[in-house]
């Protein structure tokens, strides 16, 4: 499993991002996978950024693995606030784009891209891992 650990700052997420990519394409077989968990790990990453240090500084780890063939998981830990994604409510995508509420797209697709998705609070931290299978 290949771990990355850097400050939670805008500047950490283009390292986290080549990482991942590294490692997907190491595997040689994960090519197709790669814009969804590009995507995915944008989404989580910029969340833990802007919200999970209110007030100070943190930082994030993300692990990456290959549990099987045409397989891929990625877990992104922070030790900011709790925040549990699973918990939030899907937008109401039927209403008409000016009365939405501001928020929640990007926790409604990282949902509906990933093949699986659990969190877990424990010790002390946020873990959120995506599974993505072809």
């Amino acid at each position: 499993m290949a771990t990355l650990r850097l400050p939670a700052r805008l500047e950490s997420y283009e390292p986290f991002r080549s990482f991942v990519v590294a490692q997907m394409e190491r595997e040689g077989s994960l090519g197709e996978l790669i814009p969804k968990v590009d995507l995915v790990l944008e989404e989580v990453l910029i969340n833990v950024i802007n919200y999970a240090y209110p007030g100070g500084e943190g930082e994030i780890e993300v692990q990456c693995e290959t549990p099987g063939p045409r397989k891929f998981r990625v877990t992104v830990r922070d030790w900011g606030a709790p925040f549990n994604p699973l918990e939030q409510a899907d937008p109401d995508l039927t209403t008409d784009i000016d009365s939405r509420q501001v928020g929640g797209v990007g926790i409604y697709l990282v949902k509906h891209m990933t093949s699986r998705l659990s969190y877990e609070y424990t010790n002390g931290g946020n873990v959120l891992t995506a599974w993505f299978e072809e």
